[in-house]
């Protein structure tokens, strides 16, 4: 019975994505709130579908829990689906449903995938998840507060610094990079963090003034921002806060002669960091051959395009593929076990997804009357959309494999915390653009009311003083 399920459910899987797909670029095109309104409740049906398949296949497979185990996440993780689709919106009426119709999607296609790989993590996944989420219903009153926000641009910058500089002297060692701090018996990446304060920063500066000597003092900050990440060794988020810095510099100075200048700062540091430092030179090494060495340095990487191939277009299945092979699967390489076991043509709509919440978070950038709120908007998505390049990229050895996450399906506390916070920013500008651009629209029509009632009483005044005279 189990065996019929997953193949039948593979197919399913796909089919399903693909029709969740074609609503959401429909969700992009429509103009009509009445049509959008059965679009999102499509994509919700389609939402529930896949996690009801997705846990049902878990529990007929399962061993690394109990049945007890697995209908209770279960039901937990339906609970959360149905409270952040259905009451959310009611919380909060001008809130994006297309994006938050795609976090729901990518945070499902992540329950799953970590409870087949490990289903401790998943559990702890979920708890970070529920909690962070209600939590982050306070944002979009915090984020109408944008003046104060903006009153803070140093107060990012120095402490950025500073929680980086603590991690390249405290930090503990993972896959040869200074990544986190261990505090207890909890271990946090202060890096997920500095991402989101970081855009505040540049988005803070540049809403004052874009001078040029501005822009040196930027590029002076973000640069130290980078150099303490690459003596840390996290390569990653190295490349995400210069993509992010680049493309903000851009926005706010509508000057692309800043992109080609970082760009060909970022080769001339390319090659200096590759001569500088040992880690680097070996990254590079495996990415231009991992098969040189595959039982060792190329190990991660070769056992990553074996899975992928392994996948093929439709996937094994879940469960009859072999993705713990693959090492910290569920963090750096999650896009390969999706691929493996649903594959390829789901990975792929998968990616659409996430493209067409990036474009969700462009057009939240547009309806921003404050160039600060703009600004921030556009880095977030940045960084966002360069994070998930940087993740697929590594997993088919497209680029050198940096150790980055993929957002809302990698299992780690602080990716998943700054994720569903880097959300909940745009949701509650999306709410403070809305909400702007309606009273804006609103007043020019009183106007014109007032405009159209003024011009009558005067014909009035002028009709009877007529008639006056001709008495």
């Amino acid at each position: 019975m189990s065996t019929f399920l997953v193949i039948v459910t593979k197919y399913l899987f796909i089919l399903l994505m693909f029709f969740y797909v074609w609503e959401c670029l429909s969700a992009l095109r429509c103009k009509n709130p009445y049509k959008a309104s059965g679009i999102f409740q499509r994509q919700n049906g389609i939402i529930f579908l896949t996690y009801f398949l997705g846990i049902a296949t878990i529990y007929l497979n399962q061993q690394d829990t109990t049945d007890i185990g697995v209908i209770v996440l279960g039901g937990a993780q339906l609970c959360y689906l149905i409270v952040v689709l259905g009451i959310f919106p009611i919380i909060y009426p001008n809130i994006n449903k297309a994006i938050l119709s795609n976090m729901c999607m990518l945070l499902t296609v992540g329950f799953i995938i970590l409870a087949r790989l490990r289903f401790q993590n998943s559990i702890k996944q979920f708890i970070i998840v529920a909690i962070v989420s209600m939590a982050s219903l306070v944002v979009p009153y915090l984020m109408s507060k944008y003046e104060m926000w903006k009153s803070f641009t140093w107060i990012y910058c120095l402490v950025g610094i500073g929680l980086l500089s603590s991690v390249l002297i405290l930090g503990q060692e993972t896959g040869g990079a200074n990544l986190s701090i261990k505090i207890g018996g909890f271990a946090f990446q202060p890096s997920e963090f500095v991402k989101i304060i970081f855009v505040f920063f540049i988005a803070g500066l540049l809403s004052r003034s874009a001078e040029f000597k501005n822009i040196v003092l930027s590029a002076v900050m973000a640069g130290i921002h980078v150099l303490i990440l690459v003596a840390s060794r996290d390569l990653g988020s190295a490349l995400i806060f210069f993509m992010v810095y680049v493309f903000m510099v851009y926005i706010g100075t509508r000057k692309a002669r800043y992109i080609f200048i970082c760009f060909g700062g970022l080769s001339i540091a390319s090659i200096l960091a590759y001569r500088l430092f040992a880690h680097v030179r070996v990254r590079v090494s495996v990415w231009m051959d991992p098969w040189a060495d595959p039982r060792d340095t190329g190990y991660q990487i070769t056992q990553s395009l074996f899975a992928l191939g392994n996948g093929g277009l439709t996937g094994t299945g879940l469960y009859q593929g072999q993705p713990k092979d693959i090492p910290v699967v569920d963090q750096d390489f999650i896009f390969s076990a999706i691929g493996e076991e649903f594959g390829a043509i789901f990975a792929i709509l998968l990616i659409v997804v996430c493209l067409t919440c990036f474009i969700a978070f462009l057009n939240t950038a547009m309806q921003q009357i404050s160039l600060f709120n703009k600004l921030v908007c556009v880095g977030l998505g940045i960084q966002y959309a360069v994070q998930i390049i940087v993740t697929v990229g590594g997993a088919i050895n497209m680029i050198p494999s940096t150790g980055v996450t993929f957002p809302l399906l990698s299992y780690g506390g602080s990716s998943i915390l700054s994720t569903l916070i880097v959300f909940a920013i745009i949701q509650g500008l999306a709410i403070v653009g809305t909400t702007k651009h309606q009273a804006k629209r609103k007043v020019p029509r009183k106007g014109a009311k007032h405009v159209k009632e003024r011009n009558t009483q005067e014909i009035r005044i002028v009709e009877n003083t007529q008639e006056i005279k001709i008495r």
